[in-house]
Order: C-alpha cells, then sequence, then structure tokens
C-alpha cells in the first residue's frame, strides 16, 4: 500500500510489523519488567534511567494539535504541559502518546535528505505509522490479547488502560490481518 500522507509522517528505513513487533516486546521486557505501566508518570520519570530525557513545554511551543514530539538523535521528547497532566492522571490518550513518542525514538527515526521527486512512499516507510504500531504492539500486545481471549475494544480498553479508539484501531488491524478471530 503507498500512502504519502498517512500523519504527514516523513520517510524512513522500512519495517514490517513483525519487527516493530519483535522491537516492542523487547523494549516491553525491559521497560516494564511486570508486563504493565499502571503509574504512567512513574514510568516517564523513569525513562532518564535509561537515558532518555524528556522536557515539558508549555502547549503553545509545539505547533497546534501536536501533544508531544520526539527528537530521536538527542533521545528526547517534548511534552505539552496538557498532555503531561493526563499523564499524572494515567490518561488513555496520554499513554499512547508517549509510547508512539518512544516509537520514534526506539526505531530510530530520523529525517534524511534524498533526491526523490515523488512524496509517496509505503506505509511501512512511513515515520508515523511506524510509531503508531510500535504504541499499540507495546500497550497492546498480540500473545496478551490470544491468550486471555480479548476479543472486543471493551476487552482491550479495560485490561491495557488504552482508549477505546486505541482499542478499536487495534482489533482492526489484528482481524484484517487474520492474527484474530471475529468476535
Amino acid at each position: 500500500m503507498i500512502l504519502s500522507s498517512y500523519k504527514a509522517g516523513f520517510r524512513v528505513k522500512g519495517l514490517s510489523v513483525a519487527k516493530i513487533r519483535a522491537n516492542a516486546r523487547n523494549v516491553r521486557e525491559l521497560l516494564m519488567p511486570t508486563g504493565e505501566c499502571t503509574d504512567l508518570e512513574a514510568f516517564v520519570e523513569n525513562l532518564e534511567n535509561f537515558g532518555i530525557t524528556y522536557d515539558v513545554v508549555d502547549d503553545s511551543f509545539l505547533p497546534k494539535g501536536t501533544e508531544a514530539s520526539c527528537i530521536p538523535e538527542k533521545r528526547l521528547i517534548y511534552i505539552s504541559e496538557s498532555t503531561y497532566a493526563g499523564i499524572c492522571r494515567n490518561d488513555e490518550r496520554a499513554r499512547f502518546t508517549i509510547f508512539h513518542e518512544l516509537g520514534h525514538l526506539l526505531l530510530a527515526h530520523s529525517r534524511t535528505f534524498n533526491r526523490e521527486i515523488s512524496d509517496e512512499f509505503p506505509i511501512f516507510e512511513n515515520s508515523e505509522w511506524q510509531a503508531d504500531q510500535f504504541a499499540a504492539e507495546i500497550l497492546m500486545p498480540l500473545e496478551i490479547i490470544l491468550s486471555k481471549g480479548l476479543r472486543t475494544a471493551v476487552d482491550l480498553q479495560k485490561e491495557f488502560g488504552v482508549s477505546y479508539q486505541a482499542a478499536a484501531c487495534r482489533l482492526k488491524k489484528l482481524r484484517a490481518k487474520r492474527e484474530i478471530k471475529n468476535a
């Protein structure tokens, strides 16, 4: 599938779902040894132990509608004040946002310049698609979905502390790839 405007991502080295899933599994074991992230604020504070820094910035510092932004080369995540407030409340959306930004960092995304004329490229080379996939894989692991027989978005929402929208999207993609059966 060719898609150039998936959330206005930029072109990065292509990664398959299987490769992103393996990366997410490894990161999950390292950053969440208990298998879950129940206290999002403590999790974010602990990132500095892994050489990942963050800076809470005024909402106006980031482009309008941007909740956080990552500079992988500096191992730095900018978090808007409103998103950080969500982190402190264990907000479902803030949870996905942080893991999305970690995806950019841990998948080693960086902008490169090339001589290509076309803005169109395969979706698996899109930085935003990869970061979303990483967040979904780390927050809602397929093995747990299968082992616990989770079949509805509400099941995933309750089990993993994600938004209904994120859970529904995850299930839709897993069903489309026939990795889980329809409910």
